[in-house]
């Protein structure tokens, strides 16, 4: 009997720590975060929406290369990879003469201790604005 029962927490134990967690939010960062000047005169601007704190950076630096290696179209599904999590998102494209715009709006984030938080749109709301901006000139 004693084994059976142990045998049954065991189990349980074991079945409830693979369950993934999944949390909605709905406050990310919006702003441009990562500003790129080629001596030719072509600026890039990446800016990122619905975005989580801690991974403003790495993931504005991983679009921007992303958009270097692979050129996507506007409205394409895109998955990046930064150290500790998998950000999903969709990216709009836009160029105007010697400026291309990068907006990435974050759809969910897999981190990579189970949690996932995935964005739910609040509705209409005050965006919030990130403060800061990295510009590299190339």
């Amino acid at each position: 009997m004693r084994q059976l029962a142990f045998l049954i927490v065991l189990v349980s134990l074991y079945g409830n720590a693979q369950n993934q967690v999944t949390v909605p939010y709905n406050y990310g960062k919006n702003g441009m975060e990562y500003i790129v000047k080629y001596k030719s005169g072509m600026t890039i601007i990446v800016s990122t929406f619905n975005s989580r704190p801690d991974l403003i950076e790495p993931i504005s630096i991983a679009m921007f290369d992303y958009y270097k290696e692979n050129k996507p179209k506007s409205g394409t599904r895109i998955q990046l990879r930064t150290s500790g999590a998998l950000v999903n998102g969709t990216c709009k494209i836009t160029c105007i003469e010697q400026l291309t715009s990068i907006e990435f709006h974050y759809e969910s984030v897999e981190r990579d201790n189970g949690i996932t938080e995935v964005y739910v749109n609040p509705g209409k709301s005050t965006p919030t604005l990130s403060q800061t901006a990295i510009a590299v000139e190339e």
